[in-house]
């Protein structure tokens, strides 16, 4: 029986313009990310050179295309506000959510990773003050920089100390094979031994952004290869605890991804030519995907009807508040077309149950 009625899996704070020369550590203060006012009037965050996003661009649930105002003014209290957001939950008729951040998911783009990992050790200082101020209705991820493997795994106990409840690390990045070879190992194993999920949220690219109608189309490739890699290179065989979350990537492309998995794996004359970790394991890769993946989604019907192919108890649907995707304030519609003609305790896992197991609400 599911605590909640509604959760969003993914929704998202956006950082208020002080955080990190409130919070960060005072070595790195003249490096933090700041705002600052382009030419055109945005407001826009930077962090040692490089340009991260709009704060106001952030917020833009529920606005007009018209609306184009991008200064901090615009921004919902919400958004930034823990007793404000209450509100504006109860408004889409949300009960509790999964935090994740705004900005800071393009910090993954600087270079130092020590600058990096300071900045990500502040945000998740401020956002555990955040959530502190309604732990019933808010869970948190902590954002972990790995280039800095000592200071990850620091982190890592850290944010677990602090009562956040999962991990969030690069979706991708110019390596091809991330997260196919050993050299992370002692993250998976104590993100697995501290039961906290690890999510491969869109965005967190190490590479720069790029927005254009087929680049957000096929914005779930790079959730595949890092999957892939993770599937084929043992991680789940050797980590059959972990949990890892495809965050914001949407889920319809994971029935095709798991039968393609399983296809080439079970095709005799690739499994004479190659080699990989889990040949003759004994589990399809569509088993690993069942037992150690989920998916947040937040307009994807063809998700919901593939949801047997991955497993129903894999699907989290999240309302995104407050990004330019968010379904907020109409997620009561959405809920209804996206799970129209599925079973009471199937949509059930789906829009609540799923998260509550997941990060602990049970």
């Amino acid at each position: 029986m599911s605590k909640f009625s509604v959760v969003s899996a993914d929704s998202h704070v956006v950082e208020p313009a002080d955080l990190w020369l409130e919070n960060i550590d005072p070595a790195f203060r003249d490096r933090a990310p700041k705002v600052v006012r382009d030419d055109k009037g945005e407001d826009v965050f930077f962090c040692d050179g490089v340009r991260l996003l709009s704060p106001a661009g952030m917020s833009t649930a529920g606005r007009s295309a018209d609306d184009v105002d991008r200064t901090l003014d615009s921004i919902y209290p919400g958004a930034y506000d823990p007793h404000a957001r209450v509100a504006d939950m109860a408004r889409d008729g949300v009960e509790a959510e999964v935090l994740y951040p705004s900005i800071t998911m393009r910090i993954f783009a600087v270079d130092d990773a020590q600058l990096a990992n300071a900045c990500f050790r502040a945000y998740n200082t401020w956002i555990a003050g955040f959530c502190s101020a309604s732990p019933d209705r808010y869970k948190a991820v902590g954002v972990i920089e790995l280039e800095d493997m000592e200071g990850a795994l620091a982190e890592v106990h850290r944010v677990h100390k602090l009562g956040l409840s999962g991990l969030m690390i690069t979706l991708t990045s110019d390596d091809p094979t991330l997260y196919s070879d050993t050299r992370f190992e002692p993250f998976w194993a104590a993100a697995e031994a501290l039961g906290m999920p690890v999510s491969l949220h869109l965005v967190t690219d190490k590479k720069p952004l790029k927005f254009d109608m087929t680049t957000e189309t096929i914005s779930a490739v790079d959730a595949m290869r890092s999957l892939a890699n993770m599937v084929f290179s043992g991680l789940f065989l050797r980590f059959p605890r972990l949990k890892v979350i495809s965050a914001e990537n949407d889920a319809g492309w994971a029935g095709y991804f798991v039968e393609k998995m399983d296809y080439l794996f079970q095709e005799p004359r690739r499994n004479v030519l190659r080699d990989f970790a889990i040949k003759g394991k004994g589990m399809l890769p569509s088993d690993y995907i069942k037992r150690n993946v989920a998916f947040t989604f937040i307009y994807d019907r063809s998700g919901v009807e593939a949801r047997h192919w991955f497993g129903v108890e894999n699907l989290m649907w999240s309302s995104d508040y407050p990004h330019n995707a968010s379904t907020w304030p109409n997620s009561q519609a959405t809920l209804d077309y996206l799970f129209d003609g599925v079973e009471e305790s199937e949509r059930q896992l789906m829009v609540a149950g799923n998260a509550e197991r997941m990060y602990g609400w049970d």
